[in-house]
Formats: C-alpha cells, structure tokens, sequence
C-alpha cells in the first residue's frame, strides 16, 4: 500500500463523529484547528471537559496542546499542565526538538527560573519510580527518526538512480523489511506491559512512533494489524488510545481496497474529489463477521 500520508491526514480530518461521547470529544480535540483565541478557548473548555470525564488530565492532550497554551498566554494552564507532566508522566527536556514555541521561554526566557526548579524538583521524582523505563523510552522516542532516515535513504536510491525493475522490487521489499522491524520493536514493549506504550500505562512519549504504525499498515498491513490489535484493544478500553487510532486503520483500508475494518467511515466523510476518484456507493465492510467482532470487544453499538 503506497499512500500519501497527507491524503491519509485530508481525509481522516474530514469527520470527527464516533462511538462514544468521549470518542466524539478526543476526536474533537485532535482535530481541533486553532487560529485565534476563540478557538483556544473552546479546545481548553473540551480538554477540561475530558478530563471531568476521565477524572484526570490526558497526558497526550496536554503535551500536543502546550504551544496552543503558550502562545495564547494561557500560563498558568500551561505551567500546571507542564509540571503534572514531569512529575507523573516522564516529561523529558532532553526530547525536546528547540523548536517549541515555548522552548526558549523555558530555557532562557522569562519562565526559565520557574521551570528549573520545577523541573529540578519533579523529574528525579519521577525517576525514582521509573527508573527501568528509561532505555525503552530511548528507544520508543528514536523510532520516528529512524524510521524518516530509513525511508528517505530507500527511498532516494528508488527514485534516483536508474535501476531495473528487479532492483527497484528489491528496494520496496527492503522498505518492507525494516518498516517491520521498527514495528517489531514497537510490539515487544507493547508486550511487555500488556498495552499500547502511553502516558498512563507508560511514560508520556513527545517524539510520537505513529509514523511507525502508518507506514506498516500501508506496507504490511494483515502482518501488522494481526500484531497490534490486541494491544490497540486493550488501550482503548482503559482510555488510553484514542479512535483516532482505529478511524486511521479504516482510512488506510479504505484508501487501499476501498473497504474498511471497523465500519468507521461512511461516504458521506469522504472529501468530494476522493468520491469521485473512487466511484463509490457505500464502504463495504471487508469481512462483516470480523467487524461485528471487532465492535463488540470494543464495547461499540452496532451498524
């Protein structure tokens, strides 16, 4: 399955309705598209919505939504929000990028000395629980790098250079193999702790791995779902993943085979110029007994 993941993101933005109430909030703070402050206001309003549903902050939310905070000098949001991530979920400076809108605030700005004493006060907190967690951390937060430097270096010599076919094969096959190994990767710390590495069930993780997840289902899909479903499962219902996961796996199905897995998606989520690009009527399911299975583990209403 080769898709463009810009397509994959058009189209999973293209419909926020769920299963659940609280799937249709998360959905909405995922999705939400923040350009000014009435925008912010209304993510802050569904964020603290959620967390009176879940008796506690979202962890995920919280980290993916700190430049909204800062940037529309909600600070003592952002402060409270960024110390419960310390001290309860692994908030790591080191896995910072630099280019955070707030970066230089922290660092060297004018929230510099209240964060290094927070910081200096609640990470070895932290730490002293999770100690054993640190090389696994390490290892979830390099996935995405490794996973962008292998696919542009494959990726570069396909497109490059003037092979024959056979080799050009050789060259997927090869993308195949080592999207694999990072998903391998991926599952055995799944396993480990019998879920999906997150926040509540992990450590907070800021470099996320769904790259790892995408490029799997579109390059080995059957392989990768048969691996992590139980461990999708197992997240959602203890609240700790998002629909957002399983609406990705229809999308992609969908985009391949113009099926889907979960009977998440409706033609009338499909943006206009992919209903006509796929001259469609309806999504069929691509095993109805499969999905009726599917939707019972996961406590959902029937189609």
């Amino acid at each position: 399955m080769k898709i463009s993941l810009t397509l994959i993101a058009l189209f999973i933005a293209a419909y926020t309705s769920a299963q659940t109430p609280r799937d249709t909030l998360i959905s909405t703070i995922y999705n939400a598209y923040i350009q000014d402050e009435s925008d912010y206001t209304v993510l802050k309003r569904n964020i603290e919505a959620l967390k009176h549903m879940d008796n506690k902050y979202n962890p995920e939310v919280l980290n993916r939504n700190l430049e909204a905070m800062f940037q529309y000098q909600d600070l003592d949001f952002f402060k409270s929000s960024l110390e419960l991530l310390v001290l309860h979920y692994g908030y790591n400076v080191s896995y910072l990028s630099g280019q955070e809108n707030y970066y230089q605030a922290i660092i060297a700005g004018e929230l510099a000395p209240w964060f290094k004493k927070m910081y200096i006060e609640n990470h070895p907190k932290w730490l002293s629980n999770n100690l054993d967690k640190l090389v696994d951390i390490q290892t979830l937060n390099s996935l995405k790098q490794k996973d962008q430097v292998m696919t542009k270096t494959l990726m570069d010599i396909y497109n490059s250079l003037q092979l024959e076919e056979k080799k050009r094969d050789s060259i997927l096959i090869l993308f195949k193999q080592n999207v694999l190994e990072n998903a391998t990767t991926l599952i055995s710390i799944s396993e480990s702790i019998g879920s999906m590495p997150t926040g509540n069930s992990f450590a907070l993780i800021q470099k996320p791995y769904e790259i790892v997840e995408v490029h799997n289902f579109q390059q080995n899909f059957t392989t990768f779902f048969d691996m992590i479903y139980p461990f999708y499962k197992a997240s959602y219902l203890k609240r700790d993943l998002p629909i957002v996961k399983f609406r990705n796996i229809d999308s992609i199905k969908f985009l391949a085979d113009k099926n889907q897995i979960f009977g998440l998606i409706s033609v009338e989520d499909i943006p206009p110029y992919l209903k006509e690009e796929y001259n469609i009527q309806r999504i069929e399911s691509a095993d109805p007994a499969l999905t009726k299975k599917y939707r019972t583990e996961l406590n959902w209403t029937e189609l």
